[in-house]
């Protein structure tokens, strides 16, 4: 096994919160004894892992005696779930922790093997039905590697057959396992694995309806899951089915994927060990995401459960103060910076300091906000790139420029000027200037409402603007479209926009 078996501070936190009295009935219940024999171990230290989503993380160690057996019984217990026992290697071998005495063995030789179950009804399905999957795993192995080689459509078309027919089988022999081992965690487990049946959808004329076969199964995907049911957190599966899930079932679209979120986490129980792992994945997932527009999934998991908008008490009690005021200051700084949201105007002036201009009474249908720093060297760098591009690509598609500088000191305001001469900006150049930085320090009144607004003169603020450049692609209605896209992203955006708006040719 690679990597570090060590736990994540938040989900350890997670995991551990609960009243006490639930805790002291948990304990009890989670007390047990895992023994181990393995031969070639002795004296050696044996670790055991338990999984949490599908990683595995360090629970326990203890020491081989003289004979190689190694047993595991802290006082704490160990809650139920998969399990890796491993040796020196490393190399390990999996078990279900869901009984009060488990006792297995094995050797160096062959870990996985020659591994016997000596007392645990559990590890005697489990044991049999990995073999099971293994023996079924080499034989459709050796069928994909005749297919591969012949050039026969004949033949191919049997052996897919054949691979289909294995299929069947496995289902067969998963579908019997459950049903005749209803109470243990091992069918529940299996259960998940199986796929949701019936979603094909045919049309009157016997075709597949590829639209409502996807309804169907997006609506069904959940049907073998016990969502209520702590232990599946400690399986392999669950997390591997809520990734594909979230990431792959559900379309990437933020409204979507804020739906159907929602509609998973309200059937998990409110506070429960399921509920906080997908509300804290979800959360993670799209607060780290690169792709654009996801930050508003971001902001509607902080606004739902962290801080809720609406006023009513947070959901999430496993994040420390400071954490949780951090990301609700992130969610509320980038609510209004979201695709789709109205953007709030931008009024300052040119660099005279006496004409005020906005982008909301700019001409061109679409403007581009170009946030910048004269003494940011990325910034000068690709600046005047940008601008002939714009001249050749953006401008012709009635893109303007509102290009925002921050010239708060003399220096900067001197260089502000200079630069925009020297590569000839001929878009609109507006500053947060030196003067009216000054001024405005001290009597505000001067300026608001009469020419600004507090939201322009706090623009770093209002637009999150925490480093640059930084780019807003704006519509005609003066809703943000595109964040952080380079020139030719921007057209293409920009095309696909106006070509919407075009009516369907009939």
């Amino acid at each position: 096994m690679s990597g570090p078996i060590i736990f994540d501070h938040m989900l350890k936190k997670t995991l551990l919160l609960a009243l006490v009295a639930l805790v002291t009935i948990a304990q009890a219940q989670d007390q047990r004894r895992l023994q181990f024999t393995i031969d070639g171990t002795a004296h050696d230290t044996i670790y055991l892992a338990n999984y949490y989503g599908n990683k595995l993380y360090y629970s326990d160690t203890t020491v081989a005696n003289a004979k190689g057996v190694a047993v595991f019984d802290r006082p704490s217990g160990y809650k139920a779930g998969v399990y890796a026992v491993v040796i020196p290697g490393p190399k390990y071998f999996e078990l279900i922790v869901n009984e009060p005495v488990v006792e297995m063995k094995s050797d160096t030789g062959a870990l996985n093997e020659h591994v016997v179950v000596q007392r645990s009804v559990e590890n005697t399905l489990f044991q049999t039905y990995i073999r099971f999957l293994a023996d079924k795993k080499k034989e459709a192995d050796a069928i994909k590697q005749q297919m591969e080689s012949s050039s026969d459509p004949i033949a191919k078309a049997n052996f897919k057959e054949r691979l289909k027919a294995m299929d069947t089988v496995i289902i067969a022999y998963q579908k019997e396992l459950v049903a005749k081992n209803p109470n243990t965690l091992v069918a529940k487990i299996v259960k998940m694995s199986i796929a949701p049946e019936n979603t094909e959808v045919r049309k009157a004329d016997g075709t597949l309806d590829s639209a409502a076969s996807y309804y169907s199964y997006r609506k069904h995907f959940w049907d073998n899951t016990d969502l209520k049911d702590p232990r599946n957190l400690r399986t392999p599966v669950f997390q591997n089915k809520f990734d594909e899930y979230i990431g792959k079932v559900i379309p990437q679209i933020p409204d979507t994927i804020n739906k159907w979120a929602d509609d998973l986490i309200q059937r998990m129980d409110d506070g429960g060990d399921l509920f906080k792992f997908a509300v804290n994945g979800i959360t993670y997932k799209y607060e780290t995401s690169d792709i654009m527009g996801m930050d508003a999934v971001f902001v509607h998991m902080a606004q739902t459960y962290y801080c809720p908008s609406d006023g009513s008490k947070s959901r999430v009690d496993w994040m420390t103060p400071e954490k949780m005021d951090k990301l609700c200051e992130r969610a509320r700084k980038e609510a209004p910076l979201i695709i789709g949201a109205q953007g709030k105007d931008i009024i300052l002036t040119d660099t005279t300091e006496t004409n005020w201009l906005s982008y909301y009474k700019m001409p061109e249908k679409y403007v581009l906000i170009i946030f910048w720093d004269p003494h940011c060297g990325h910034c000068k760098k690709v600046l005047p790139t940008i601008h002939e591009d714009w001249k050749s690509k953006l401008k012709p598609l009635d893109v303007g420029v509102f290009a925002v500088a921050k010239a708060t000191d003399s220096t900067l305001f001197h260089d502000w000027k200079q630069f925009i001469r020297e590569n000839d900006l001929d878009w609109t150049n507006v500053g947060l200037t030196w003067h009216v930085f000054n001024e405005a320090k001290t009597a505000s009144w001067k300026f608001i409402p009469k020419f600004t607004t507090i939201e322009s003169l706090n623009y770093a603020d209002t637009w999150d603007v925490y480093s640059t450049p930084k780019f807003f692609l704006m519509d005609q209605d003066r809703k943000i479209v595109g964040k952080q896209l380079d020139v030719d992203q921007m057209a293409e955006l920009v095309k696909a926009l106006e070509k919407k708006k075009q009516p369907a040719v009939k």
